[in-house]
């Protein structure tokens, strides 16, 4: 496959064959709107001539003109009886180099010809450039000589004498003369001659200027053609020194046929996505999740430009392969635009992640529920990442549901905080701790000592961001302490006292562990049989928080429950080491289950849903779960297991847990005073009996229990 530089940089292409538009046909009219051809009656063609018009070839910057520029070259030279000549102001500096730099150009391009009315042609070019006084000042002579105005500036001194030993001028031939006798020898070579100019809208607007007047001064020699590539609002605002008018005016008197390209249809954005992808040796895959569909139909939206694509799949090239297997790839691909388009907005991002997950801190999750209490309307996009995201709003939301008021289900998506935090450092934000402490963490050998670190990082609010951090490193970090660390970690996320009192980070902290654990095989396959050993421990310990989430994604990646199987899980674990670890675990979980643990002393419900997901539900966890499910306290905390911020339960899983009807019946008749005081539980509650009346809104009968508490 061919790697060059189209699609690695930002560059326009130069090969047929990576013109994933199609665009021959523009480039044939192109052709024929700057060459006319002379045939014999046989139709064999005889000569060709320019039709010496200046064509514009226009359109926003980095809508293509480059690339079909270089097309056009590229055709034109395969041509015989034509000489093109390619002419990039942008590589020169200020009149008199530019002047020099075009004579220079053209003189290569006839010289390239070893024919010898080419030869003829660039020795009239010689004589009519050394026909110019050098003695002045070379670029003001020569613009005025055709009209230029008297336009002339300073700096051409250091040139002329170079320019004298090189060009011998005549004595007794004046410049007209010699321009005149370039335009015979241009029409005996039976040759076209085709001068296109590129990158006009790149120069400072002097050289904008100074170019604008060399088309003038030498578009009337007769034998040539001009094509001018440029973006029309840049060059008239440089032409007309602020005065948009006068600007087109000039511009008219100098173009005599503009052109302009056509913007990107949708097929086209898509053409080029997929040529960019391939010249990255990358594939997307087809979009399947109606989220993944969104995002890209958003980005097809957005791309204007050739340009925007190559440095949208640049981007996503990159950080595709740093987060591969990991991170959504469709989300991947929409925060590839924001990096590019928006930094700024990028570092907004960063600066406050908790204000864009699902998942954030508990201080922030508290905060968004108060807000929800007092019935204040919910931030905008724009509130909480400035007025640069405005532009942005229906991507920021599609990448991040929680401004949609919904959840980023897929454990796979840039919604959940750590999945971000990989996206926006690669694993190393400037606030995590350092490797030395990681370390000093890890290799600590007495459980004691270990439990009282882990503790004082959860206490400090650092635990999650120390996660953060050895996730990179958990591939370096002695295996053998495995089967210390998990279990202690485990250990410390269980609820130190029965029933929820409020929001606990502890249910966040267990899903990064377990993201960590199952990601530590997905990404190397030789790391593979530490999370077996990690299973093992965990078990060992009684763990009923980690080895619950990580058995159950790999219960879901092997097809093992009475769901379709999840696509959205990755196996760590091999299917007969998931088995017999479910043989071994599941009557444990429903140990836990009866007598209460589940309930009272765990932050996530991931050991009630293994059991659910295999369809070992009965009758007598049934009944025992709905017995527990009485009073304030036990009603408040099992809302907080099922129906957190973001996260909805239907009526069919709570009548399998236990009665969705019940459970409706008791909410209804706790006591005003004994409502939960914690506006999280509170809300949770709320949540979870609208959900056992069957109602999809998340904030159902709000109104009618505060009526019940006053």
């Amino acid at each position: 496959m061919h790697h060059g530089d189209v699609g690695f940089q930002d560059r326009p292409i130069e090969r047929q064959n990576d013109d994933a538009l199609d665009r021959g046909a523009l480039v044939e009219s192109l052709i024929r709107s700057l060459v006319r051809d002379e045939v014999d009656p046989n139709g064999r063609v005889t000569a060709r001539r320019a039709r010496g018009y200046v064509v514009g070839l226009t359109g926003s910057w980095g809508l293509g003109k480059s690339s079909i520029l270089n097309l056009l070259k590229l055709k034109l030279s395969s041509m015989d009886r034509v000489i093109v000549c390619l002419f990039n102001p942008w590589l020169f500096n200020g009149r008199d180099e530019l002047l020099r730099g075009f004579f220079s150009e053209l003189r290569d391009a006839m010289g390239r010809s070893s024919t010898e009315s080419a030869r003829g042609m660039v020795a009239a070019l010689d004589q009519y450039w050394g026909a110019i006084d050098l003695a002045a000042h070379a670029s003001a002579a020569f613009i005025d000589l055709h009209g230029g105005g008297g336009a002339a500036t300073t700096g051409w001194t250091k040139w002329k004498d170079r320019l004298r030993a090189a060009i011998k001028k005549p004595a007794d031939r004046s410049p007209q003369q010699e321009r005149r006798s370039l335009e015979k020898k241009l029409k005996e070579s039976n040759s076209a001659i085709v001068v296109l100019v590129d990158e006009l809208d790149r120069v400072e607007d002097e050289e904008v200027r100074a170019v604008a007047q060399l088309i003038k001064a030498i578009g009337d020699i007769k034998g040539v053609s001009y094509l001018v590539a440029y973006d029309p609002k840049r060059v008239t605002e440089a032409l007309g020194r602020g005065d948009h008018k006068r600007g087109e005016a000039y511009l008219e008197k100098i173009v005599q046929y503009p052109i302009p390209l056509r913007p990107l249809f949708a097929n086209d954005v898509q053409l080029l996505v997929d040529s960019a992808l391939r010249s990255h040796g990358l594939q997307l895959s087809k979009a399947e999740e109606k989220h993944e569909q969104d995002i890209l139909a958003m980005l097809i939206k957005l791309i204007e430009t050739p340009r925007d694509v190559k440095r949208l799949i640049g981007a996503y090239a990159i950080l595709e392969a740093a987060v591969r297997g990991e991170v959504c790839p469709f989300d991947v691909l929409g925060y590839s635009w924001i990096a590019t388009k928006a930094p700024g907005l990028r570092a907004r991002i960063a600066a406050d992640i908790n204000a864009v997950v699902d998942d954030p801190s508990e201080a922030e999750m508290v905060d968004r529920v108060v807000r929800r209490m007092n019935k204040e309307a919910s931030q905008t996009v724009s509130e909480v990442l400035g007025p640069e995201a405005t532009s942005l709003e229906p991507l920021l939301r599609l990448l991040f549901p929680r401004f949609s008021e919904s959840h980023a289900e897929q454990p796979n998506r840039i919604g959940h905080r750590r999945n971000l935090v990989r996206l926006l450092y690669l694993g190393n934000p400037p606030d995590m701790l350092p490797r030395t402490e990681v370390e000093r963490v890890w290799n600590l050998t007495d459980p004691a000592s270990l439990e009282r670190a882990l503790t004082e990082l959860l206490k400090e609010g650092r635990l999650r961001a120390f996660l953060d951090r050895a996730d990179d490193l958990y591939r370096s970090l002695d295996p053998t302490r495995d089967s210390l660390f998990w279990p202690t970690l485990a250990s410390l996320l269980r609820r130190p006292s029965d029933w929820a009192t409020g929001a606990d980070e502890r249910r966040a902290i267990a899903e990064d562990a377990t993201s960590s654990v199952i990601q530590l095989a997905m990404r190397d396959d030789s790391q593979g049989h530490r999370v077996e050993t990690i299973m093992e421990a965990l078990m060992d310990s009684g763990d009923l928080v980690l080895g619950p989430a990580i058995l159950r994604k790999q219960m879901f990646a092997h097809g093992l429950t009475k769901h379709s199987r999840g696509e959205r899980y990755k196996a760590a674990l091999g299917r007969k080491e998931t088995e017999s670890f479910i043989s071994r675990e599941i009557p444990r979980y429903r140990d836990a289950v009866m007598e209460g643990t589940a309930l009272r002393r765990l932050p996530n419900s991931e050991a009630i849903f293994a059991i659910s997901n295999l369809d070992l539900w009965d009758d007598e966890l049934k009944a025992n779960f709905l017995a527990q499910l009485d009073g304030a306290e036990a009603l408040s905390t099992f809302a907080s297991l099922m129906v957190p911020p973001g996260y909805t339960v239907d009526v069919s899983t709570l009548n399998e847990l236990a009665d969705a009807e019940v459970i409706s019946r008791r909410i209804a008749n706790i006591a005003p005073d004994d409502w939960p005081k914690d506006p999280y539980l509170l809300s949770c509650l709320r949540r979870l009996e609208a959900a056992a009346k069957g109602s999809e809104l998340m904030f159902e009968g709000l109104d009618r229990t505060e009526d019940r508490k006053e």
